[in-house]
């Protein structure tokens, strides 16, 4: 993807990937078709189109790039000066003219600009905005080529674009999937990651007509399903698993969040070996996501075996304790406590945690689990003591008695699979064990048969 390092360089796509695009592109091809390179850059894809269709045997179609970089363009317009069926315009996509552009497309193909919605400008927001209806919440720029491709985009016509993975789930681009699902989404393909990108490429086939059928989705695992996908906005990777139990984890928990953030555990978290007598009641033993490595997965945590505890100032309803040894000792640090955003711009006060800890759920029985991980591993509290750090996730079940048969569950080769094709990935091949995926594993109504959940029915 372009623009996805820390400097928004632009990320040529590798010309490997270009040919592979192009060869998913093209479903009757013709001389007489007209294509479109949406953010064409030097022109990687261009290349590739030539290259596919002197293959082919096919006389050359007409090629239009875009390209709002100068220099980039100019690049372009170099590299293929001899071409006569080659055109390259310099113009944002996002806004320049159909009719500059010669009118609508049979094909288009991108790998758009990856743009955050923090690096665009106000004003670029706003525009956007009253341009495009996929520009709600935190959109990323390359949510908006998609909507514009769809626009421009002959009725019957076919795109292919390589764009993070994140479009498949995230909140912000639920009116994106929404609108997507209007057509026919031919193939999803998550594809590993090249150099110089930092987020997790996705590969997606789209054609510009209605469509009942089913979606083609390859993970990286090599693993092949079709599904329907949901047309209502809502996340499509979750819908990618081969569960397909209609209970949810969420259905059977009270509660599924990631650990406390205490804003500076430096002062919070304290070895328990140097845990003063008069703090004891307010200490809880802890744990880091890291620190959870030590143990084996699916078993309890040996509490023996944690050498931290957090210190906690708050009671169980969430209010702030204010006790004398406890305070005395949190006054140690008051400059660097008072020194946080939550403190100066939130108006907390000074010795408050960033976030306000439920203790009445996390100090109950619970399964946890690293936030990123290489391989999904569950843990237990049986206890229900253990107050998670922030790259710890908890789980607490409605109801204790089913911990035993929902960890052994989790543990399965099954479980892991879903996880490995819905969770986000995080660099070096890790992904994110988030609750917003977590919340909608499919679990067996055997798990829970016969146990009170908080539906408030018996399965």
């Amino acid at each position: 993807m372009k623009g996805t390092t820390d400097n928004e360089d632009k990320i040529s796509t590798p010309f490997h990937i270009a040919l592979y695009m192009v060869s998913k592109l093209f479903s009757n091809p013709s001389p007489n078709a007209r294509v479109l390179d949406a953010g064409c850059g030097e022109g990687v894809f261009i290349e590739a189109i030539i290259k596919w269709y002197s293959e082919q045997g096919i006389e050359l179609p007409e090629i239009v790039g875009v390209e709002i970089d100068h220099k980039l363009a100019e690049k372009a317009r170099k590299k293929f000066n001899n071409i006569s069926k080659v055109k390259i315009i310099e113009d944002d996509f996002l806004t320049v003219e159909e009719e500059k552009l010669g009118g609508k497309f049979d094909y288009i193909i991108s790998n758009p600009p990856y743009i955050s919605y923090e690096k665009i400008s106000p004003e670029k927001r706003k525009l956007y905005k009253s341009i495009f209806e996929t520009a709600v919440g935190r959109f990323d720029t390359y949510m908006l080529f998609l909507e514009r491709a769809l626009n421009l985009l002959k009725p019957g016509g076919r795109m292919v674009f390589l764009t993070p993975e994140k479009y498949l789930y995230v909140i912000s681009a639920g009116k994106l999937r929404k609108l997507l699902s209007k057509y026919r989404v031919v193939e999803i393909e998550l594809i590993n990651a090249f150099e110089g990108i930092l987020a997790y490429p996705t590969i997606t086939v789209i054609e510009k007509i209605p469509s009942d059928k089913q979606t083609i989705i390859k993970n990286r695992e090599g693993k092949v399903i079709s599904i329907f996908l949901p047309k209502d906005g809502s996340p499509w990777l979750t819908s990618t698993g081969n569960l397909n139990y209609k209970l949810k984890l969420k259905d059977i928990a009270l509660r599924i969040s990631p650990g406390v953030a205490t804003g500076r555990d430096e002062i919070f978290v304290i070895p328990k070996s140097k845990l003063p007598k008069s703090l004891e009641p307010y200490a809880y033993p802890t744990i880091s996501g890291n620190e959870l490595s030590a143990f084996k997965p699916g078993e309890a945590i040996n509490y023996d075996k944690l050498n931290y505890v957090m210190l906690v100032p708050y009671s169980r309803d969430g209010t702030l304790i204010e006790d004398k040894a406890l305070i005395d000792y949190l006054s140690k640090w008051r400059d660097k406590l008072e020194s946080r955003h939550i403190v100066r711009i939130g108006k907390k006060k000074w010795y408050a945690f960033h976030e306000d800890p439920p203790l009445n759920y996390i100090l109950k029985p619970k399964i946890l689990w690293k936030d990123i991980s290489k391989e999904p591993t569950f843990y237990v509290d049986e206890r229900g003591e253990i107050v998670p750090r922030h790259s710890v996730y908890y789980m607490v079940p409605s109801d204790s008695s089913i911990i035993p048969r929902l960890i052994k569950y989790l543990q399965t080769e099954e479980v892991k699979d879903w996880l490995k094709a819905n969770c986000q990935r995080a660099a070096n091949g890790y992904i994110r064990l988030q609750s917003h995926v977590i919340k909608n594993l499919p679990v067996p109504d055997n798990l829970v048969r016969g146990v009170e959940i908080w539906l408030g029915k018996t399965l």
